[in-house]
């Protein structure tokens, strides 16, 4: 067994043991192909619970800063993640991204543009999301992960026994009408409509 699929393996059962794992809707994420994994983001785990709870591998896009430190660089390097400069327009994070997905892989990213300390979450996305998939022509795969942000919150280091649910909604298509940045508002506009429904969508689990 591979070092990354290992991992994968462990964080599974840990999940599912200390946090009681729910993931609602697998049956809606496509088992081949090229694909944008977009979510919600509100700790530093969440790429690592989302990636092992899907079938597939995620290719994250990261911020560069988190390579500065080495368990997370650690744990970044095994899930194959990449970074990406958050202050400029990254072109070779573009590049990287769009190539796994010429590849038919999955690419993964928070498109709220890091962890929100300062105001709600989920009030509005970044458009690199959208770009990417209307460039490769992939579909948008929506998930939203609750309870993260209390099993590991921001400044915290030690992970609590939460209980954590993972949402995977249906697929965005790359719309067709429209010129690139019509479609690239669009796109992002239901994108973001799409996490908040999820969102509401655990909120009455509760």
């Amino acid at each position: 067994m591979r070092t990354s699929s290992l991992l994968k393996w462990v964080i599974r059962m840990f999940l599912r043991l200390y946090h009681r794992v729910e993931v609602i809707g697998m049956e809606k994420f496509p088992r081949e192909g090229a694909a944008l994994i977009v979510g919600n983001h509100i700790s530093y785990i969440d790429p690592f619970y989302i990636g092992s709870m899907l079938p597939r591998h995620v290719h994250f896009m990261a911020k560069a800063e988190a390579w500065r430190f080495r368990i997370t660089k650690f744990f970044l390097d095994i899930f194959q993640a990449f970074p990406v400069n958050r202050e400029k327009a990254d072109i070779q994070a573009i590049r990287t991204a769009l190539r796994y997905l010429e590849e038919k892989k999955l690419v993964g990213l928070f498109p709220e543009g890091g962890i929100r300390e300062d105001v709600a979450p989920l009030q509005e996305v970044k458009q690199g999301a959208a770009f990417l998939s209307i460039k490769a022509n992939a579909p948008v795969v929506p998930i939203y992960l609750s309870g993260s942000e209390k099993a590991l919150p921001v400044g915290k280091i030690w992970i609590r026994p939460s209980k954590i649910r993972i949402i995977i909604g249906d697929l965005i298509l790359v719309p067709e009408a429209g010129t690139f940045r019509e479609r690239q508002e669009y796109l992002s506009q239901q994108i973001l409509q799409t996490l908040l429904d999820l969102r509401k969508s655990i909120e009455q689990m509760d």
